[in-house]
Order: C-alpha cells, then structure tokens, then sequence
C-alpha cells in the first residue's frame, strides 16, 4: 500500500477523476489525500483518491492541466475572451502564440459544458425561452446558436450550435427538462420543430384499439400526457 499523509480539510474540494471509482464526481467524501509534489519548481501537488489508488494533479479538470503556460497568463488569457477582445488582440496583449488562444478556447468550451452538466440542476425556473439565432462563422459558411433562457433572471440552461433541424430541437428540450425541477411554460417563436419537440421528449405512447375486426389497427402515436397542456 502506498503511504501518504492523511485527509486534510482543504482537500474536500477534489473529487476522483476515475469514472470507474465509487467516489467519481463526489467531493468532500474525504477519499482524496496528498501524494507528491511535481513541477520543475514541485509546486504542483499530485493527490491520491484512497478508494481506488488513482493518482491525479491538483490541476485535473481545470484549465491548466497539462499546461506549460504561467498561471498568471491563462487568467489574462480568459479575462480578454470574458471581455470580447478578439483573437488576434488576446494573442498580442499576452503575448502567446494565435495557436495557444484557439487552443484555450476549446478547452474552456469542454471545461464549461462539463461544468454545467454536473452543476445545473433542479432549478426553479417559471418559463424558459426558446430561440434560435443564426451565425455567420466564416465567408460562405453558417450555424445555428440554439439557446434556453429563463424567464426573469435570464439564466442560460444550455446553449448549443447545430443545424436547425428537429433532432436538435429536441437535444435542446431533453437538456432543460433533465435542470428543471417542475416543467416550466415554454415560449418559442412560432418554429414548428419545438412543439414537436415536446412530443418528442416528454410524449407517451397511445396504443389505439381497433374498434372493429376488420381493417388495419391504428398506428401508435405520441400523445401529450396530463400535465403538459
């Protein structure tokens, strides 16, 4: 068994990484104790979860994992993007590469979607807002921003980019019935895929009865259950 020092309270913020592990995702379980330190300087610390001797840096999951760049520029990296510098400004004024800019972009992206997959849940919401809107992403080219705002606080459920199609309209509907604690009113703007959408997600299945012997049995068919109106 491999020694380590014992479970400190400061280390009740870090959760295992593992999937596998039984303490997956769940912080302040008191699994997690210090391993080692690392870094050209060894001022990384490498944890230990106790439940399945997975060993991981105190930076998993977190923009710097795996990162060469300072600390002190991935913040100004992430202050210029919050503040709508465009890319080429972002690069110039931490003077990184272009490269490293679209690199951070996408890792923030993940790391974001990530968090609000585990942390947005079970909100009490009165109506959500859904719209679509389109956006040009380079000569000749094209996407749809799909996006689900509560009404009042204009908090964001989930945003996504896809085409403008059903299969999307649902996608969107299934992410905010999965954070919502009661089905709130939903308001569109008149794009027949999202009604649709309710059926799709929330619809159960209506098995008709043949009312004579002949003829064929009528097809089963999604019906809207007694609390959606």
């Amino acid at each position: 068994m491999t020694l380590t020092t014992p479970v400190q309270e400061r280390y009740t913020r870090f959760s295992c990484p593992n999937p596998q592990c039984a303490q997956f995702n769940r912080p302040g379980e008191g699994n997690i104790a210090h391993r080692s330190w690392t870094g050209t300087r060894k001022h990384i610390e490498r944890l230990r979860c106790m439940a399945c001797d997975r060993e991981f840096s105190e930076r998993e999951g977190t923009l710097m994992a795996r990162s060469k760049l300072p600390e002190d520029t991935v913040i100004q990296l992430v202050q210029c993007q919050r503040w709508g510098v465009c890319d080429e400004g972002t690069a110039d004024i931490c003077a990184v590469d272009l490269k490293t800019v679209h690199r951070l972009q996408q890792v923030a992206a993940q790391r974001a979607e990530t968090h609000h997959r585990q942390v947005v849940r079970g909100v009490d919401v009165p109506g959500v807002q859904l719209d679509e809107a389109h956006s040009k992403l380079r000569p000749h080219q094209g996407a749809w921003i799909h996006t689900a705002l509560a009404m009042g606080s204009w908090f964001l459920l989930w945003v996504d980019v896809g085409p403008r199609t059903q299969e999307q309209a649902a996608l969107r509907l299934a992410q905010v019935v999965a954070r919502v604690r009661e089905l709130p009113l939903f308001l569109t703007d008149g794009w027949k895929a999202s009604s649709a959408a309710l059926l799709q997600v929330l619809g159960i299945v209506d098995r008709r009865r043949r009312r004579g012997k002949v003829g064929r049995k009528p097809k089963p068919r999604l019906v809207a259950p007694k609390h959606l109106f």
